[in-house]
């Protein structure tokens, strides 16, 4: 669960202004902010909505909201939130409730937003901007 929670708050690391708000996120909270996705740490964090598409087909939803918080509804387990920080050139998710960090690297964004995000322990997620249902 708490991999999960921060590989998903890792894919919006240069998720650029392409996504577009989940219905049931605010707008005021959905809205991307013009970043450039080269940079690393907290200016390439855009808020906005998310989803993190796992290697095993599951999507979770993560929302990252203006001032480097994020909350996460997992397509297993139970919803949860936090703070993000940058550290050695990546982007790191302290999870609410949860002693310590983790931290993921992403790739450079394709043109559709989307990016593949990896953990410090390897494992390996997409993160794309989400589409409105």
């Amino acid at each position: 669960m708490k991999r999960t929670i921060l590989i998903l708050a890792l894919a919006a690391l240069g998720a650029c202004n392409q996504s577009t708000p989940d219905a049931a996120v605010p707008a005021d909270e959905a809205s991307p902010a013009a970043v450039d996705p080269s940079k690393a740490g907290f200016e390439a964090v855009a808020p906005g909505a998310y989803d993190i598409v796992r290697t095993d087909g599951t999507i979770d939803k993560l929302v990252v909201h203006p001032g480097m918080t994020w909350s996460m509804v997992p397509a297993k387990g139970e919803p949860s939130g936090g703070t993000i920080f940058a550290q050695g050139g990546k982007n790191c998710f302290v999870t609410e409730g949860v002693e310590g960090h983790r931290c993921f690297s992403g790739t450079t964004p394709a043109a559709d937003g989307s990016m593949t995000v990896t953990g410090d322990d390897g494992e390996t997620a997409t993160v794309r901007p989400s589409k409105t249902e």
